[in-house]
């Protein structure tokens, strides 16, 4: 029979968790009106299907809600965006996480004092975007290579999105450092990432095959996975039981962790169905 064993931390984090319950609140107390989010709620298909169903309407753009109320997920964005919703009448309800939230303000500040900001972090991800909203120019850069050329004229800080992987937040900042000595860097990853990744690296040494289940389109969930292949353990990234691979009936010993947006209805699932096989 197969042993099925979990990471000791794993699953929802605290700024999805804040986030989930204000979007159940605010579609209990406003009946009848229409709540939008800007951008998938969280990176999890079923939950943005089951708010779906609920009533909650995914956005991509402003112009796209026709009254009611905005919720600003917990990637968060930026000063025109919430400029927009005023303009366009539309009530705004703030669910991102604080820890984006302080990003925010160390950014607004020393733009304000004329600092160069860089963003270490995936550009195309809503909580660069929203970042760099409080940094017009920013620079944006994801690798150590970018690091080499990326300019640094005049004073400068670096700041990074929460779920970007740690060691390589280090690595860009070496490479920044090695050409300015004096460069502010501000330590801006979640530590509940790097918690998920320390615990997956105890659990591969446990077992003999590894599951990380989060949404394909979830940044902290692919970083995960790339730790788990990192440890040398056969690994796969699945989004819930039914993309469970069959080679997996070949282990005795089977971990299994998952992203900050997956909850644990769907972890308990794939517990159940790896011990059903």
């Amino acid at each position: 029979m197969m042993i099925v064993l979990r990471a000791d931390t794993m699953g929802v984090c605290m700024g999805v968790k804040r986030a989930l319950a204000i979007v159940e609140r605010t579609l209990e107390e406003n009946p009848g009106l229409k709540v939008y989010s800007l951008g998938p709620l969280i990176h999890n298909p079923r939950v943005v299907e089951e708010f779906r169903r609920r009533g909650l309407i995914a956005i991509e753009n402003l112009d796209r809600a026709e009254g009611g109320i905005v919720v600003v997920r917990a990637h968060g964005i930026g000063p025109q965006q919430k400029t927009e919703c005023d303009e366009r009448g539309l009530r705004c309800v703030d669910a991102t996480c604080p820890k984006v939230h302080r990003i925010h303000d160390m950014v607004r500040e020393r733009n304000a004092r004329g600092i160069r900001i860089i963003i270490v972090g995936d550009s195309r991800h809503g909580e660069v975007q929203g970042i760099s909203g409080y940094a017009p120019g920013a620079a944006i850069i994801s690798s150590a290579a970018e690091a080499e050329t990326v300019p640094l004229d005049g004073a400068c800080t670096v700041v990074c999105q929460t779920t970007f992987r740690r060691a390589e937040y280090q690595r860009i900042c070496g490479a920044l450092r090695a050409r300015r000595p004096d460069i502010e860097v501000l330590e801006t990853t979640c530590s509940a990432t790097e918690r998920r990744q320390e615990s997956l690296a105890r659990l591969a040494r446990k077992v003999d095959a590894l599951l990380v289940i989060g949404g394909r389109n979830s940044a902290n969930t692919r970083w995960l996975f790339q730790s788990a292949l990192a440890t040398g353990q056969p690994a796969w990234h699945i989004e819930g039981a039914g993309d469970i691979p069959p080679e997996i009936r070949g282990f005795e010993r089977v971990g299994i962790s998952a992203g900050a947006s997956t909850p644990n209805d769907i972890v308990d699932e794939v517990d159940r169905a790896l011990l059903s096989l």
